[in-house]
């Protein structure tokens, strides 16, 4: 390949990995991921930065971790500020070496589109079902493809491309969960509904880090889900999957627009989420405060020219977003800037892995509104995953080898205690190796966020950002 690649990348807002085909699911349907799954290199082991929408999207735009960035929340009593500009942008980067670079879509961005011509955002209606009430998630989508479609049918210019379709689903579950708050009778659905996790039950939340006991009290939508029914839960991950068809089909017509052009045979492809959601693992719906697989770990597939992806690959690699901007760089021959954590994983798209694999990949929690602040930091390693959170000095350790649901934290168990050693010493070299103040941050959460007898089922009345 001698021609620059043009690069078309698509964002999911709230898509658990494992919620796939290409990663195992046996109840969706998502036939335009799976066209991108056949040929791509599939990163089964991929990390956010942040299981939350404005704080990963800044950090995997920069390629700097939330701390760095400063957007450690999405706003309302917690204020945001834009990134720095003396951190570049993906835009900028690719904008000043010659691209052309338009992003379409969702931005929740906090300034980190910065070198990106923004398409006009707009909504458009779609045919509605009673059990799956839409919001403006589908209709910014329905939007969103119709102009990415039309870019890519008119563009003719001389330039390679970076274009980003930004789509908001499956994140239309958040309004199905306040329009089915509390105890209710769901709306009948056609079909059987998806069996439930393995992990649905969480018989060890009592030995795990307040604030992930308390999730109910910070996070308005597992306080809405509290009274719920095990088919409750069913018919949430049904929804689920009902948004994650819809988007699903949006992706379809921006790849059918794609591959009708005389170039889409020097196109770099990219699918990926900003993050994940709890579908029902631990009785959590969407995401907040806890680092569950099912919230961090997120899909990424890249497809593209033949001599650059050595295509239809599985690579189980620890990998995070921060790594997306290096290695769109180094695909695209831009140089980018040393003071980006990530990596370039050319070497895996054609099939030649680096000697040298990840030792860990890093994600951080703050706050979502600012009603309560929970600082804290997840390592994943080869085999386990720790956490951390400053209140009471919480700490969670989880083999993923043996157990990928965690069902069990490690912490306290004197067969482990090697190993939890190791990551609280790996966690303190990775802070000061990226100036984190982490150590030194407060936690904030009221005595009334922290009072019921844990579990989520107990949990009455409002969170706290309802109070305010």
């Amino acid at each position: 390949m001698t021609e620059r690649p043009n690069i078309l990348l698509i964002f999911a807002d709230q898509l658990a990995w494992r919620a796939l085909p290409a990663h195992g699911d046996t109840f969706a349907q998502t036939p335009n991921i799976d066209r991108i799954a056949q040929r791509a290199v599939r990163f089964g082991e991929a990390y956010t930065p942040c299981p939350l929408c404005q704080p990963a999207r800044a950090a995997y735009g920069t390629g700097r971790y939330p701390h760095e960035t400063g957007v450690l929340s999405n706003g309302r009593k917690h204020h945001v500020p834009n990134v720095p500009e003396a951190l570049p942008t993906a835009g900028e980067l690719f904008a000043n070496a010659g691209y052309t670079t338009i992003h379409f879509g969702k931005r929740h961005d906090a300034g980190s589109l910065r070198g990106f011509t923004l398409a006009e955002l707009g909504q458009l209606p779609v045919d509605e079902a009673p059990a799956w009430p839409l919001n403006a998630d589908t209709f910014y989508d329905r939007h969103t493809t119709e102009k990415a479609v039309e870019w890519l049918q008119r563009y003719d210019g001389d330039a390679p491309y970076l274009a980003v379709a930004d789509l908001n689903n499956p994140h239309n579950i958040c309004g199905w969960v306040g329009a089915n708050a509390g105890p209710h009778q769901d709306v009948p659905v056609e079909g059987p509904l998806p069996r439930l996790p393995d992990n649905f039950e969480d018989l060890d939340l009592g030995r795990r880090p307040r604030p992930v006991q308390y999730i109910c009290c910070s996070h308005n939508r597992l306080s809405q889900a509290a009274a719920w029914t095990p088919e409750n839960y069913q018919h949430y991950l049904r929804a689920y999957y009902h948004y994650l068809a819809r988007v699903d089909a949006e992706i379809g017509c921006i790849l059918d627009a794609l591959e009708q052009r005389a170039d889409a045979a020097n196109t770099l492809t990219v699918f990926t989420a900003d993050h994940g959601d709890g579908i029902a693992a631990h009785r959590m719906v969407t995401k907040q405060v806890s680092f569950i697989e099912e919230t961090t770990h997120v899909p990424l597939m890249v497809a593209g020219p033949p001599g650059l992806v050595s295509e239809g690959r599985d690579v189980t690699a620890l990998v995070s977003l921060l790594d997306l901007v290096p290695t769109l760089c180094d695909v695209a021959g831009v140089v980018p800037p040393s003071v980006m954590r990530g990596r370039s994983l050319r070497p895996w798209l054609e099939g030649n892995p680096a000697d040298e694999d990840g030792a860990y990949v890093a994600s951080e929690w703050h706050t979502e509104w600012g009603f309560t602040i929970s600082p804290g930091r997840m390592l994943r390693t080869e085999r386990y995953k720790y956490t951390r959170y400053l209140e009471h000095d919480g700490e969670e350790l989880y083999d993923l080898a043996n157990d990928r649901g965690e069902t069990r934290t490690l912490v306290g168990d004197p067969a482990h205690a090697e190993a939890l050693a190791a990551h609280r010493a790996l966690l303190e070299a990775h802070v000061e190796a990226t100036e984190d103040p982490f150590f030194n941050l407060q936690w904030m959460a009221e005595d009334r966020w922290r009072s019921h007898a844990v579990g989520y089922e107990n949990h009455e009345g409002p969170a706290a950002p309802m109070v305010g």
